[in-house]
């Protein structure tokens, strides 16, 4: 019987800068998929109309899990606005790289959580990929960029 190697993994990079552009803090990790992404996906496929992935917030809780919707505990702001969704090319055209960034006065203190979205409003749901394993104080003049690689299958 062949083995399948069609699953849907993402991994995280972010990078945290102060006002003048130096590098304070960065890192990288495999993330959680929900399964409302994994819904998301299959409507696309079947020509549905589900929301697309448009956002990325923050949060100061942990815990979430593939069944969650939203950040344990999200900072009282509305989410960003993805910089970019893009896919990539040759042997990595099965990715899709999304990007945003939290600058100066957004989601200012302790992270230690971070999510990309199809819905907008806080607190209404929308969680497509879940990261609990970044930890950092972003000061208010900080800007944290996040970059999301959400990869459809094996590569």
């Amino acid at each position: 019987m062949p083995q399948e190697q069609y699953e849907i993994k993402g991994k995280v990079k972010w990078v945290l800068r102060d006002e003048f552009g130096n590098i304070k803090e960065e890192g990288e990790y495999e993330n959680t998929v929900t399964a409302l992404h994994d819904a998301l996906v299959a409507d696309r496929l079947a020509g549905g109309s589900d929301q697309l992935i448009n956002w990325g917030h923050a949060g100061t809780g942990s815990g979430q899990t593939s069944s969650s919707t939203i950040l344990a505990s999200e900072f009282a702001e509305s989410r960003t606005t993805l910089t970019s969704a893009t896919q990539q090319a040759g042997g990595d055209d099965n990715d899709v790289k999304y990007t945003f960034t939290l600058g100066a006065g957004i989601c200012t203190g302790n992270i230690e959580e971070i999510g990309i979205f199809t819905s907008e409003a806080y607190n209404s749901g929308g969680l497509c990929c879940y990261n609990d394993t970044i930890s950092l104080t972003k000061g208010a003049s900080d800007t944290l960029t996040v970059e999301w690689t959400v990869t459809y299958g094996a590569s």
